[in-house]
């Protein structure tokens, strides 16, 4: 007998046993100021004559109510089909209580055998089993929405991530040329003026590129891997600047097996060299920082660069707007990415939910899955 059966069978005993006591109490006060009292044996002996047949019928009106369920289908016919049902069920409660109850003969129950007693029998006991018996084939359909309720939710579920996964594809798809083209353009612009720059730049983007790849499944990573993704993209692009960019790192040690979406920091770094330290002609410098607080940990890259008028850029590009994106689908309202204006230049600042590498859930499911 599997799990469900034997909760099956546990609702079923408790519930004839709840049934047996309530009757046998009632029975009892009933008597008690009678001429002749009955004791609690007899009160549960009496009672048990109906409710033991009441116990093992109860699993073929269980399967009457499955067969011939109250759906919107066939409500009409199963319904009439569960009248006559339960007046067959009445019937046998009340023949078999009104048989042994003639052979036992206690005077307060019955007095001798006649079928005149056995109709009236009948008639007398419809109420407590026409109840019991429709209140088993409604418990029977309200666990069956139930089970059809719990079920939509988890496809529902199924779908929210499908869905979540394929839009953070789409948003990585997005992202991944753009941040190529950029790189094939820095090494276009060095292959006449030097080329073995340009060809170190070649063998540090195979390298970014094959990084890239075996990453490419993983929605998150641990933070020091991507860093160490970002040196290689660093590297190309000190190639290109020279002595013009300097980076720092404040990067608080517990941050650093914590867990951060995958290919985070490249587009924030990108922009702030395009459009903050590529402006500039020396002392560019980009400052990549990290830390935690109150269950959250933030990132921020900021540079010294040119900036921009305001406390935010007026139009974010491909880097940033697929940034953003990627957090509100990751964490929802649980992530902030902010963008302000420093003297000089700017920083982006990107704060999401602190987890540890080896926390359950340390990495997304494949997109591709």
């Amino acid at each position: 007998m599997d799990a469900k059966s034997m909760r099956q069978a546990g609702g079923i005993l408790a519930f004839w046993g709840a049934e047996t006591i309530y009757s046998a109490v009632w029975l009892h006060y009933r008597f008690a100021l009678s001429s002749r009292p009955l004791t609690w044996a007899e009160c549960f002996k009496a009672e048990a004559i109906w409710t033991v047949p009441g116990l093992l019928l109860t699993p073929a009106i269980v399967w009457l109510a499955k067969r011939f369920p109250l759906d919107r289908a066939g409500w009409v016919w199963n319904g009439l089909l569960h009248m006559g049902f339960s007046v067959v069920f009445i019937a046998a409660i009340n023949i078999n209580w009104h048989l042994f109850g003639a052979l036992r003969k206690p005077d307060y129950l019955l007095k001798g055998f006649s079928f005149q007693r056995l109709f009236e029998a009948i008639s007398m006991g419809f109420d407590a089993p026409f109840a019991i018996y429709w209140g088993i084939v409604l418990a029977v359909l309200a666990a069956d929405y139930y089970r059809r309720y719990q079920a939509s939710l988890v496809e529902a579920s199924q779908l929210q991530t499908q869905l979540v996964q394929a839009q953070l594809q789409a948003l990585r798809m997005r992202l991944d040329p753009h941040f190529l083209f950029n790189a094939l353009h820095s090494i276009s612009e060095l292959v006449h003026e030097d080329p073995e720059a340009a060809e170190r730049m070649i063998a540090r983007l195979s390298d970014l590129l094959r990084r890239s790849i075996d990453n490419a499944g993983s929605q998150e990573v641990p933070l020091r891997e991507e860093l160490d993704f970002l040196d290689l993209y660093l590297e190309i692009e000190k190639t290109r600047f020279d002595d013009r960019l300097v980076v720092e790192r404040n990067i608080a040690p517990d941050t650093e097996t914590a867990m951060v979406p995958n290919l985070i920091l490249q587009p924030l770094v990108e922009n702030a060299i395009r459009h903050g330290i590529g402006k500039k002609l020396s002392g560019g410098k980009i400052t990549i920082s990290s830390g935690r607080e109150n269950g959250e940990m933030w990132l921020s890259v900021a540079d010294n660069g040119a900036g921009f008028a305001g406390s935010a850029p007026q139009h974010e590009g491909v880097g940033l707007s697929a940034t953003r994106g990627r957090l509100e689908r990751l964490y929802g309202s649980e992530q902030r990415m902010e963008l302000k204006a420093r003297e000089p230049g700017a920083e982006v600042r990107i704060v999401i939910p602190y987890r540890r590498e080896s926390a359950p859930q340390t990495r997304m499911a494949n997109a591709s899955d």
